[in-house]
């Protein structure tokens, strides 16, 4: 069983954050979503409740198959900013796990030159600030770039989802999960 970190700030947007849930836990991976704040409920950017199992610093050490950065204004912000979520997203590509940012959040990617060398997509609104520092910037809804997985908005997350577990899980399991929701089969994705 895969296990998954949920990276949860303040602004983050509820449909991204959730979505990735809820599909890998369908998956069969082990979803844990950790605050960045001292409270366990946070707002998301419409300003909906959003809760976490933990608070990060109690997770930060561990190891995962797959850490995730949820776009939103406020979320990106933090995880750009926030030095244990720079350490903990470095630690992770350097390791070879997973990582995943969708929307803004790949601006995270930028201080400590995460994207260099690598193609990747966003929310094309902080396109101006992640395309200098990556290979490519790619207008598709996910990029794969090794085990970098990035992705253009919250009406990208279900692909975003499905793509994640299929990365953890198989793309067996990825197929499975989108027709027991009804939601089209991911297209197989070959690595960019």
């Amino acid at each position: 069983m895969s296990n998954v970190l949920i990276v949860l700030a303040p602004g983050a947007e509820e449909i991204e954050a959730v979505t990735v849930a809820d599909v890998l836990v369908r998956a069969g991976a082990q979803v844990v979503v950790a605050s960045t704040a001292p409270e366990l409920v946070v707002a998301g950017s419409r300003g909906i409740p959003l809760a976490a199992h933990i608070r990060l610093d109690q997770v930060a050490h561990q190891r995962f198959d797959l850490v995730y950065l949820p776009g939103g204004g406020g979320s990106a912000a933090c995880c750009r900013d926030d030095p244990r979520i720079q350490d903990l997203a470095h630690a992770q590509l350097r390791s070879g796990r997973l990582l995943a940012a969708i929307c803004a959040a790949p601006i995270s990617l930028v201080p400590r030159k995460l994207c260099a060398g690598r193609r990747v997509t966003s929310f094309p609104g902080v396109r101006a600030q992640v395309e200098p520092h990556a290979a490519a910037w790619i207008d598709q809804r996910v990029v794969v770039d090794g085990n970098l997985v990035t992705s253009q908005s919250a009406g990208t997350a279900m692909d975003c989802a499905l793509t994640l577990a299929g990365l953890l899980a198989g793309s067996g399991v990825a197929c499975q999960v989108a027709r027991d929701m009804l939601y089209p089969e991911p297209a197989s994705r070959t690595e960019e």
